[in-house]
């Protein structure tokens, strides 16, 4: 979880950026920055299609050792 929370404010940032360099060459109000931030850091946290962040696989249970190997009497 903890990589999700550094990969949203860095996309934020990112994404502000990005927006506010478009919305200067665009010629529209600076709101679009922290709204293009906002949706990319949403998206790269949310994940939606499971591309980025797996599920952790469960842990497979140990079994316990053949009953012919485990006693030599």
């Amino acid at each position: 979880m903890t990589k999700r929370i550094a990969a949203a404010f860095l996309w934020f940032y990112a994404g502000w950026y990005a927006g506010a360099l478009i919305a200067e060459f665009i010629g529209v109000s600076a709101l679009l920055g922290p709204i293009i931030g906002a949706a990319a850091a949403g998206l790269i946290v949310g994940d939606p299609r499971r591309m980025i962040w797996t599920a952790r696989a469960a842990r497979p249970e140990s079994t316990p050792a053949p009953k012919g190997l485990a006693d030599p009497a």
